[in-house]
């Protein structure tokens, strides 16, 4: 887990791990580098993605120019296809999703996570459960009670995204039913939550986290294998007795066949960025929790979750085996 510091002992520690800089061919770095960004200008995965650029430039951690280019598409298909397609240049990098795991699971793609070279996990993109603090559930127990005693709803957005899939493995690893709502947006599930309509929601933490604020509503549980590095009084569902994680990848990744001191270089120039104080900004502004994991770590946290998403979409008819 991240230490926090302040912002001087930050850039203080930054400045001098730059100097440090990992060992590798002394030319390397003189290339420009291209970070290919899946997706359109101004979501997620793009605002991730500058903000690593913007730290690469600031602290001069990257010797060359860097070109970053928005290749949107297929839900990320068509940005991800292009850097698999790039195997073994050490000049490309791209950030994950959760796209990065679910569009190959649900849609014919040319490339999956195991064709590119693993570099580390930044943040991690998981849930909360959350209920209107007056809905008499003051605990993850008292949800379940309440379902084995009669019918509860539970929304989230989508029908087949990481809300449906953080929502199923709640539902069977505490043995009960529940009827899935799946709503359009962030905006959507609160307004459905906060007038009745349902009995709690699986959201991103960025989306509730104005209403958690006030008061009016209330988190029972995270979905990481860690507490939220924003939200560090709510408990994760395994510490609470039931047995399931699942978030999805906020990360870097390089195209396959990347030589190993490549893939060690940016792992150790990568854990310079998530020290500064930039990127702690970047966690608590956009809700993320920063648990970061790296290099082959972080591919079989790729492989772990893949499975998962797979087998949880089986599991609601969303795909077929």
């Amino acid at each position: 887990m991240i230490k926090r510091r302040t912002f001087a002992a930050m850039a203080a520690c930054v400045a001098a791990a730059a100097l440090a800089a990992p060992a590798i061919a002394d030319d390397y770095g003189t290339e420009r580098l291209n970070y290919t960004i899946a997706f359109g200008p101004g979501g997620g995965n793009d605002r991730m993605s500058r903000t690593v650029v913007d730290i690469l430039r600031t602290y001069d951690l990257y010797p060359g120019n860097i070109v970053v280019e928005n290749r949107e598409g297929g839900s990320g298909a068509v940005g991800f296809s292009f850097v698999a397609n790039n195997a073994g240049d050490p000049y490309r990098l791209t950030s994950t999703s959760g796209n990065f795991i679910g569009t190959p699971l649900v849609s014919d793609t040319d490339w999956t996570y195991a064709d590119f070279t693993p570099i580390g996990l930044l943040a991690s993109d998981a849930m909360l459960l959350v209920v209107r603090s007056d809905s008499g559930y003051e605990s993850v127990d008292a949800f379940v009670e309440a379902a084995n005693a009669g019918r509860v709803t539970i929304a989230g957005s989508g029908s087949a995204g990481p809300e449906r899939v953080t929502a199923e493995l709640f539902a069977q690893a505490a043995d009960i039913e529940f009827e899935y709502v799946p709503i359009g947006s962030g905006g959507e599930l609160v307004t459905a939550l906060t007038s009745g309509s349902v009995d709690a929601v699986v959201a991103n933490p960025s989306e509730v986290g104005g209403q958690l604020e006030a008061g009016t509503l209330v988190a029972l549980a995270f979905s990481d294998t860690a507490r939220s590095t924003n939200n560090p009084d709510v408990p994760t569902f395994m510490e609470l007795g039931y047995d399931f994680s699942f978030s999805l990848p906020r990360g870097v990744v390089m195209p396959g066949g990347v030589d190993a001191e490549v893939q060690d270089w940016w792992i150790e120039t990568l854990q310079q960025v998530v020290e500064t104080p930039e990127w702690q900004e970047y966690l608590v502004t956009n809700g993320m929790s920063g648990n970061p994991i790296w290099g082959d770590d972080f591919g079989a946290y790729l492989a772990e979750t893949s499975a998962r998403y797979h087998e949880t979409l089986v599991s609601i008819g969303a795909i077929e085996e």
